[in-house]
């Protein structure tokens, strides 16, 4: 999918964004600007970094959001994400789980500088909140390697709905623009672009992220055990060892599928879920996380 998409686009550089308008801003942004999002671009070094250290410029305790918001690890770079609906959360799994994409950064910064001119250009209002200019965001930027060549994409994930809608319109013209300026390959995602069984894979293991608050030693010891019970069963379909544990440790039926699904959620167990439906699952399917077993996994907690 990613590759058709490629196509479809044009090959992009890869994006090293410079980042010298976070400090100093001109006198006149800083004036557009309130201290406080100043503070989060310079002090925060927010939007900066790659892999493990970078640091989004929003994140789920910044804005509120219409739906749910996820907090959970990368198989990327192993870093907690940020991600502000069930929609990012299934087109960041897209880009996650496929082995060509070597960063994902969400909810990262644009220029202010450049967006407000774009935005005067165009006559558009540039967004703002109360009077006070907002830095725009792309959902995602996406470094990817093909055929031997690291390229970028720009994401913005958006409900087909919401395209319908003529200011969601004017400012993903802006955010098209930006990126055209610095020769970075820029698309719309929408939940039509989503694959049916990845939204189907999804929805079984996402309610299950912050199902346990498990310490390190609980937590070690149930992934071991249904490691070794996957291990030993390999042609079975994947519900039969899960019970067979439960039966083992006087466990009530359906424990340690619950545990799995907690643990698949927070990327412990691996399987294509792009192309393999939860419901057909066999033991032999099911990868083992290397973070998991070097046991150096990022661990999200409920709270």
């Amino acid at each position: 999918m990613i590759r058709v998409m490629l196509n479809l686009y044009g090959i992009a550089r890869i994006i090293r964004m410079k980042t010298s308008f976070l400090s100093p801003y001109p006198k006149e942004i800083k004036s557009l600007l309130e201290p406080a999002i100043l503070k989060r671009l310079q002090k925060e070094k927010r939007g900066q970094g790659y892999g493990k250290d970078y640091k989004p410029f929003l994140t789920v305790r910044d804005v509120p959001s219409k739906g749910r918001v996820h907090r959970r690890p990368a198989l990327t770079h192993n870093r907690i994400v940020h991600l502000l609906s069930d929609l990012e959360l299934a087109v960041f799994l897209l880009f996650d789980w496929n082995d060509s994409v070597t960063d994902i950064r969400e909810q990262f910064p644009l220029n202010p500088e450049a967006t407000i001119d774009i935005a005067r250009r165009l006559g558009i209002k540039h967004p703002a909140y109360k009077g006070i200019l907002q830095v725009m965001t792309t959902d995602f930027l996406i470094d990817m390697e093909i055929d031997g060549f690291l390229v970028s994409q720009a994401v913005s994930v958006k409900y087909a709905d919401d395209l319908e809608v003529e200011r969601t319109l004017e400012k993903q013209e802006i955010e098209r623009r930006f990126w055209e300026s610095e020769k970075v390959a820029w698309y719309t995602f929408t939940e039509q672009d989503v694959p049916i069984t990845s939204i189907k894979n999804i929805r079984w293991l996402a309610p299950h992220m912050h199902s346990y608050d498990l310490e390190n030693s609980e937590r070690a010891r149930i992934f071991d055990r249904i490691a070794k019970a996957l291990d030993g069963s390999s042609e079975e379909k994947l519900p039969l060892p899960l019970r067979e544990l439960d039966a083992k440790y006087d466990q009530l039926p359906g424990t340690h599928l619950q545990y799995f699904r907690h643990f698949a959620a927070q990327n412990a167990f691996l399987w294509d879920i792009h192309g393999k439906l939860h419901t057909s699952l066999k033991a032999k399917d099911i990868e083992l996380s290397e973070y998991w077993l070097n046991q150096e996994a990022n661990y999200v907690y409920a709270q």
